[in-house]
């Protein structure tokens, strides 16, 4: 079957995405890179988000022409007031008719995983988009849930070992699929951005994508960046970091300690940003800090960007950068090392450049492999026509046919 067959295949299908909130992430920007090609190929795709608060990712939806839904619901209080949340969920969702619902992010796969049967739904499908489990609900709910659901999909390998050593999951039912990275054009480039932010084209310009919580290791970044703006004073270019990311628990904190360590002509705080795309055409490096990470956009956009990329030596950056040079990568919470790192990249731009080609080509790659909306799409329609073995468990995939789950 072609590409544009697979995806055809859930034509007229009701395929309902469901998000924790109108905020976007990763894992959101991630969804809307499935949810457009579904759409354009006749697909019916929805959107149900459990909180109605304000936020990007329904303005994405509004625009791109994906219909809305939400509810607001409180996940606080008494064990049966929580089971009456899920049944309000439950109630809201059938009223959509969905064929399949595709929860993105932990609070969405738990709260899917127990109610999905009581939707009308014909299939639920966990998108693991990291590795670090769920505050809303029990370690005993998130077992129950993920068996009960029948597809497991997720970008990273150590995800999927994660989902099976830590939670008891099916190894045989989690699917690794590589979502497509598509950036969108951008907005302004180079020259008008670097003008905004006034910095000039003699400046070095790093910048961080990522939200501010605790999953985010900014300090270390931030006592880094600090080295080597002294390690460049007087004889290099000007360094300045922008941090890109929408306020989350830890912005007090972390202006805090860029205020103390003197930074202020050297850190710029840019909330979240819209222009993606251009915010990368402007900077000469990326870089992600991080205590844990899934199979992170923050370091794959920047790539599909053609841009060096330095960050965290945890398993999901290492499987997103692929075999790169062991000296982009430090130890968490090594500050010394992770100023290494980039000082490395900011004073050997032969090495800087050839490695943000490397980056480049390592994403098309991917791009050209047969995974993302092709492997993903095929999976769902396997799943919906019956033609995988269903155990108490789950389902369980012959997977000499999807060679995009399995590890190379």
């Amino acid at each position: 079957m072609r590409r544009q067959d697979q995806v055809a295949s859930l034509e007229g299908k009701r395929i309902v995405f469901v998000f924790a909130g109108e905020i976007l992430g990763g894992a959101e920007r991630g969804a809307f890179d499935l949810a457009l090609p579904l759409k354009r190929a006749g697909a019916d795709v929805q959107i149900f988000a459990l909180d109605d608060r304000p936020g990007r990712a329904r303005t994405i939806a509004e625009r791109e022409g994906i219909p809305w839904n939400s509810v607001r619901t409180h996940w606080t209080g008494s064990r049966a007031a929580r089971v009456l949340s899920l049944l309000r969920v439950a109630a809201v969702l059938r009223r959509l008719r969905p064929d399949v619902l595709l929860a993105h992010t932990n609070f969405p796969n738990v709260a899917c995983g127990l109610i999905w049967r009581l939707t009308g739904a014909k299939l639920s499908v966990w998108n693991q988009w990291d590795v670090l489990g769920t505050k809303r609900f029990s370690p005993g709910l998130f077992r129950r849930a993920l068996r009960a659901t029948p597809l497991v999909i997720t970008e990273a390998f150590h995800a999927r070992d994660w989902l099976v050593a830590e939670w008891g999951a099916d190894p045989a039912r989690v699917h690794v699929i590589r979502a497509d990275v598509q950036l969108a054009p951008p907005r302004a480039g180079r020259a008008d951005w670097r003008e905004r932010l006034g910095i000039s084209e003699d400046d070095f310009a790093a910048c961080m994508l990522a939200h501010f919580h605790s999953g985010k290791d900014h300090p270390t970044l931030l006592r880094a960046w600090f080295r080597v703006v002294d390690a460049l004073r007087g004889t290099g270019p000007k360094p300045v970091l922008l941090l890109a990311g929408r306020p989350a628990g830890t912005e007090s904190d972390v202006k805090a300690l860029a205020f103390d360590l003197r930074l202020r002509e050297h850190v710029q705080f840019l909330t979240d940003v819209d222009d993606v795309s251009g915010l990368l055409s402007a900077v000469d490096l990326a870089v992600i800090s991080s205590r844990s990470e899934g199979f992170p956009r923050a370091a794959l956009e920047p790539m599909a960007a053609g841009l060096a990329v330095v960050g965290t030596d945890v398993p999901g950056i290492n499987e997103a950068l692929g075999e790169c040079d062991p000296r982009f990568l430090a130890a968490p919470g090594d500050v010394a090392a992770l100023a290494d790192a980039i000082l490395l990249l900011i004073k050997d731009e032969t090495l800087r450049s050839r490695t943000a080609r490397e980056n480049a080509d390592r994403i098309e790659t991917r791009r050209t492999a047969p995974e993302g909306t092709e492997a993903y799409t095929r999976l769902i329609f396997e799943e919906l026509g019956g033609r995988l073995r269903h155990s108490g468990a789950g389902t369980v995939a012959d997977t000499a046919q999807f060679k995009a789950t399995r590890r190379p």
